[in-house]
């Protein structure tokens, strides 16, 4: 996984959690995938040693950036330094990361004899692999946090039956593999640690200079297939042509997974005027893009496992009490949406997507678009989540 200054899927769970062990007396070590080097970023009260590659940011454009970080192809470089290390860099799904990570990880445990327990998140699986061996040869206690779906039956089955503590993100899930394995699977081998929000990194709420006047909305695209993102782009493009007002009353912006193919849709329905933001990769500016939204969207697709996906940047939104939106399909993105009081529409008709966003801006400019409740954000603090955390640390680390 990427960790901070830049931040994929699953690591920005994995970075509340350790940010938070120091305050509890802890002292966590992280080791992570790729670093892009960056002026001005603030240091963590823990170490990080990064097993991939290390490129300085002014030395990519955004397009590049975007492709290293989210483990992409590279389509153009700029020098042949970068070309080499992005060439090579195949990912926390190869075997080169692994066998790097593990030498690593091995000086890490014979500097810090005192170090207690290993966690490991997947997919990739490559960590979880890792993590077992390495459990094996020092004799110790495995949280694997299993935040996505298995894309290999070997390694689900490993897992899950490996006798180490299993953590997954929702009871859906839980109850889904239960069902899967009914008989051979029970309720005390997987555990629940819920996601949540952590105020502490959560930026002020920015003046905006143009306050009434410029609606601005940030979609959040994952799992989405090709046909999708075309419908998705069709209902926008309707939505504007239907309203030319609308050019010089909104602004977009697109963070992502899926948000990587979306130039070439922003320039064949002529919306490139529109966004004023480049590609989003630091965690700390789609943080602020979110916090200045008036209105964040979760755009989800049918890809596989998206019945059970919830964008990791949505719990973070929920404590900003901002205004949420999805254009989803039945899934439970689409049940957590609708009991945070968000609004929904179906990803599968252009149509029904561009009456969706008209409707979203009559009621902004009404002044009527609904925010998240106080109530609802204090249900995904952190607070919750590290207690559930904390719960299965100490149940399975030996008494003092």
């Amino acid at each position: 996984m990427n960790f901070p200054p830049v931040m994929t899927e699953g690591s920005s769970r994995a970075f509340k959690f350790a940010s938070s062990m120091p305050d509890l007396g802890w002292q966590p070590v992280v080791i992570a995938l790729n670093n892009v080097v960056e002026q001005g970023v603030e240091r963590f009260p823990f170490d990080v040693h990064y097993v991939g590659h290390e490129v300085a940011r002014e030395n990519l454009d955004a397009e590049q950036l975007f492709r290293f970080v989210h483990g992409l192809p590279q389509k153009k470089v700029l020098s042949k330094n970068i070309r080499t290390n992005i060439r090579l860099n195949t990912g926390v799904k190869g075997s080169n990361w692994k066998k790097k990570a593990e030498a690593v990880a091995s000086q890490v445990l014979h500097d810090n004899p005192d170090i207690e327990m290993i966690y490991a998140q997947a997919p990739p699986f490559a960590p979880q692999q890792l993590a077992i061996e390495l459990s094996g040869k020092h004799h110790l206690p495995v949280i694997f946090d299993c935040i996505g779906d298995f894309d290999d039956d070997k390694m689900e089955t490993m897992i899950l039956f490996s006798g180490h503590c299993v953590v997954m993100p929702s009871r859906e899930k839980k109850e889904f593999f239960l069902r899967k394995y009914r008989g051979r699977l029970s309720h005390d081998e997987v555990s629940i640690v819920k996601n949540g929000y952590d105020p502490a990194f959560l930026p002020a709420q920015s003046q905006q200079g143009e306050e009434g006047l410029l609606m601005r909305w940030v979609f959040q695209l994952e799992k989405l297939r090709e046909r999708e993102l075309k419908e998705f782009f069709s209902g926008l493009s309707n939505f504007v042509t239907a309203q030319p007002a609308i050019r010089g009353a909104v602004t977009l912006a697109f963070t992502g997974n899926g948000s990587e193919g979306v130039g070439r849709y922003l320039k064949k329905n002529g919306l490139e005027e529109l966004v004023d933001t480049d590609a989003v990769c630091s965690h700390r500016q789609e943080l602020d893009l979110c916090m200045q939204a008036d209105l964040y969207c979760m755009v989800l697709g049918t890809e596989e496992g998206h019945e059970m996906h919830i964008p990791e940047r949505f719990y973070d939104v929920v404590g900003m009490r901002t205004s949420l939106a999805g254009i989803v399909p039945d899934g439970l993105a689409r049940q957590v949406l609708l009991e945070a009081g968000g609004m929904v529409a179906p990803i599968s008709s252009g149509n029904e997507i561009s009456e969706f966003l008209q409707e979203s801006y009559n009621l902004w400019r009404s002044g009527q678009l609904p925010v998240t409740s106080e109530e609802t954000a204090d249900g995904y603090h952190i607070r919750s989540s590290l207690q559930e955390f904390l719960r299965e640390m100490a149940f399975r680390l030996p008494p003092v």
